[in-house]
């Protein structure tokens, strides 16, 4: 599925509250944007979303897209619960524990669902710039994303899932049919990733702006001729940018493109060669409205969708995804 989106995801629920002393974020929406970190006057957070996705189709290894057929479908409902903490003037932790129910189906009859924990995620900001005191520096941070493997991953052996590629394309090439090829039983990314990456951030009166980028790197994973083979590093970039409003709304609209190279072998297994599979890249539009509903409380909306045009994308699952947040927040000064 999509993920991480973290990078995601995880990326995509940023909150904040109004300006008194009990509130915690910048006045009036600005404090909103796209990152999921702590506004300056914040001490803590606690979020819950719901997200729902659905498969629109997929690119092949030639770029070409093709829309889902009929009775192709991979559809995901993910419930995530959050906990953000200042654990100092420059460093923030974070921690996300996701739920998953997948409907998954491949043509001629062929559907299942599946759902249970998904994987655990970490995350690590250090603000190295604050960019307050200029109208052109923007502030800069280091952030540092992990993601455990506790989730189920891909019973196929095909390569880990994420951007909602599904485990029966992987059955099929493998020849592997004692599984379930629709990819339902599948709740992560079966290994372990870390993400290194740049925030740059910057507002001028009431409209703001962001630029991020961050490259996974994945352990290896085995394949069922006994190859273990590692997935190449996945490079995400995110820009964005909108305005924000005195009733305490804020508009975010962007981009974001990932680009992941070909998988390579670790170590050749006794059964014939397999071949390792091709560069993938997919692009997405988005946006997030969000709207401070009380002194600690602000509502989330979020639209993602992967641009279903031929050329744009390679070789990955296009889904359109809708998500619906709220989170609680506590101001430093409590």
């Amino acid at each position: 599925m999509l993920a991480r989106v973290v990078a995601g995801v995880v990326l995509l629920l940023s909150l904040a509250v109004h300006p008194r002393a009990a509130r915690a974020s910048a006045c009036c929406g600005a404090g909103h944007g796209m990152a999921q970190w702590l506004a300056p006057s914040e001490r803590a957070a606690a979020s819950f979303s719901v997200r729902l996705s659905e498969q629109l189709g997929a690119w092949a290894v030639d770029g070409g897209f093709d829309a889902s057929g009929e009775g192709v479908y991979h559809r995901e409902l993910k419930a995530e619960a959050g906990w953000l903490v200042r654990a100092g003037d420059h460093l923030q932790l974070a921690v996300s524990v996701p739920m998953m129910v997948t409907w998954s189906g491949v043509g001629l009859g062929a559907t299942s669902s599946g759902g249970g924990p998904g994987d655990l995620g970490a995350a690590v900001r250090i603000d190295l710039i604050d960019g307050a005191a200029s109208p052109w520096i923007p502030s800069a941070a280091f952030t540092l994303g992990v993601t455990l493997p506790t989730g189920r991953g891909p019973s196929t052996g095909a390569a880990p899932l994420d951007a909602g590629v599904s485990g029966a394309t992987g059955a099929r090439a493998m020849g592997v049919d004692s599984v379930d090829i629709t990819g339902a039983d599948t709740t992560g990314l079966g290994v372990a990733e870390i993400r290194p990456g740049m925030v740059f951030e910057k507002s001028w009166g009431s409209f703001h702006a962001l630029l991020a980028a961050s490259t996974s790197v994945r352990t290896s994973h085995r394949l069922p001729d006994g190859d273990a083979a590692r997935s190449a590093p996945r490079v995400q970039i995110l820009a964005a940018a909108g305005p924000s409003w005195p009733s305490g709304a804020s508009l975010t609209v962007g981009a974001l493109h990932e680009r992941e190279g070909a998988p390579s072998e670790d170590e050749p297994g006794p059964g014939p060669r397999n071949p390792m599979g091709k560069e993938r890249a997919r692009t997405a539009l988005l946006a997030v409205l969000a709207h401070d509903v009380g002194a600690r409380w602000t509502a989330v909306g979020n639209l993602q969708v992967d641009v279903p045009i031929s050329g744009i994308g390679r070789n990955e699952g296009a889904f359109a995804a809708l998500s619906a947040g709220l989170r609680y927040v506590w101001g430093r000064r409590d």
